[in-house]
Formats: structure tokens, sequence, C-alpha cells
């Protein structure tokens, strides 16, 4: 287990963080310069068309509305994909059994699971919840197969020799040694459930960000296609620094 960082090295941590983002502007801001605003719109641009599109009213109810899909959609997948996961990790005839299914939820592509979708349930926003639920489950349930089977059978075989019980072993040995890897895919699957939220709702619905991106696709609006992209990864940042972050931090706590 890593030690705790000391403040000066979050502190660079952070400076660090800011500087690549910084410099990941500035070098967008220096090859824009030389392209057509409608091919590659600078972030000046995009900043205008980002407080055009707030100033209108159109971004609040459309990323309410993209974000619900999608945790709605990534929920799902956890109810089903951690239990399933840690079932398939426990019993090696469920993890032979059920391997294959993963494999083809993993190769199928996010467009496929789409068409499929609109078929059974036409152009709604089910479709969004179910092709987030797919595309993300079989990471999750993956990712907890392989931590749960993966759990030092020395420890396991302690806990058994000094006689504790089934929820402390749980408590004590597993959870430990399980929930590192599956909130590192959590956050793997919550940048997923973003990108894959907005491609479903750009062609399977007329309402959320999808859609708008959709619409200054048509209009040849580029800085609002860029606008509408700064706001994709806002908001992965924002739920990975606010939620997700201090969330693995609080749960390692008490395990270091």
């Amino acid at each position: 287990m890593h030690e705790p960082r000391s403040r000066a090295e979050r502190l660079r941590s952070a400076v660090l963080w800011w500087a690549g983002i910084l410099l990941a502007v500035l070098i967008w801001h220096l090859v824009a310069r030389s392209q057509p605003a409608y091919v590659l719109p600078g972030p000046g641009a995009t900043w205008e068309a980002l407080v055009d599109l707030v100033d209108r009213g159109r971004l609040a109810d459309a990323l309410v509305l993209t974000t619900e899909r999608g945790a709605t959609g990534l929920g799902v997948s956890c109810l089903v994909g951690i239990p399933l996961g840690w079932a398939m990790g426990t019993w090696a005839w469920l993890r032979e059994l059920l391997d294959s299914w993963m494999q083809v939820l993993l190769s199928v592509p996010p467009i496929v699971v789409v068409v499929v979708g609109m078929i059974w349930l036409g152009p709604t926003a089910g479709v969004v919840v179910l092709v987030v639920a797919l595309v993300t489950l079989p990471l999750l349930t993956t990712t907890v197969r392989d931590a749960v089977a993966g759990v030092d059978a020395d420890l396991l075989e302690m806990a058994r020799v000094f006689a504790r019980g089934r929820a402390w072993t749980v408590r004590r040995v597993i959870l430990p040694a399980v929930a590192p890897p599956v909130l590192s895919a959590l956050t793997v699957a919550v940048g997923q459930s973003v990108r894959v939220t907005v491609m479903s709702e750009l062609l399977s619905t007329t309402t959320g960000l999808g859609a708008m991106v959709q619409r200054a696709r048509t209009n040849l609006d580029t800085d609002d296609v860029f606008a509408l992209s700064v706001v994709m990864a806002a908001l992965t940042l924002v739920l990975e620094l606010c939620v997700l972050g201090p969330l693995r931090r609080r749960l390692a706590r008490p395990w270091r």
C-alpha cells in the first residue's frame, strides 16, 4: 500500500496537473491560428460559443438530461456487474460459464448496440440507458471478478485458521484488495458513460448534449461542437475530482 503523500507532493501534483491543462490550451490556440474557424475554432471562439449556449438557456436542460441518462445506465451496470463479478470471482464454474459472455460484450462496438437498441426500443431515451449499461457492464464485471479471484490465498487461509467469520474476512481481507481496482474501473466507466451517452443521444434522440452536437454539426457550428466537448470533459473531471477521487481516498484511509 502506498504511503500518504506529503502536502508539498500533493501541491506539486496539482500544479503540474493544471500546467498540463494550460499547455494543452496553448497548443490548441497556436494550431487554431493557422486554421479556418469552421475547421478548428480557437479557445476564445469556443468560450464565446459556450457563453452563448448558456445565455440561451439550452445547455442546462440538455446537461441534466444527459447526466440522468448516463447515471441511470451506469447505475444499472453497477447493480448487475458488481455482484455478478463477485460471484464469478468466487465460483470458478460460474466464471468459466460466463467468461464468453463478457468477451462478447467487450468486443461488440457501441454503435452496434445503438442500432439494435433502436430496433428494439425505437428512438427513445431507453436506448441511451441500454447502451451505457451494456458498454460499462463487462468492464466492471471483469474487474471485480479478477480482483476477487486474485485475493491472497495465504490471507484467506490465515483467516480460516484463526476461525474468523465470513463477514470479518470480507471486511478485513477481501474488500481492501478489491476496492482499489474496482474504484479505478469505476472511474474509467464514468468517462465511458459520458462518451457513450452523448454518442447514443446523437444517433437516437432529439434531446440531450448528443442531440445538440448533431444539430451543431449539421449547421457547421464547429465552435458549438467544441464548446459542448469542453462541457463533456468538464463533467467527467468534476465527477472524478469531487466524487470518485474523495471516495477512493476515504475508503483507502481506514485500510492503509
